[in-house]
């Protein structure tokens, strides 16, 4: 999936730039959607997890950016591993 390589990419730009972070946390939300929709509920629940941890803030460093780092490494790997899978 691009947009997790997309999502990946902007939030390295995001961890010292609200605006950023904040897009960022939009992203994830339309991720979030995505996956509901096309009923790739696991998936969902990580990207749910990662936008738990997102916490924007205004004039300070993120807080989370390493596990945030992570999280999207791990969903990463999972879609990968999806896709991967045989169709019915």
């Amino acid at each position: 999936m691009k947009e997790v390589e997309s999502l990946r990419r902007l939030h390295g730009d995001a961890i010292c730039d609200a605006e950023k972070c904040r897009e960022f946390n939009r992203k994830m939300s339309d991720l979030l959607m995505e996956l509901e929709e096309m009923e790739q509920f696991r998936l969902a629940d990580r990207v749910m997890d990662a936008i738990s941890v997102c916490s924007p803030k205004t004039g300070s460093h993120c807080d989370n950016s390493e596990r945030m780092k992570g999280m999207l490494e791990r969903l990463n790997e999972r879609v990968k591993e999806k896709l991967d899978e045989p169709g019915p």
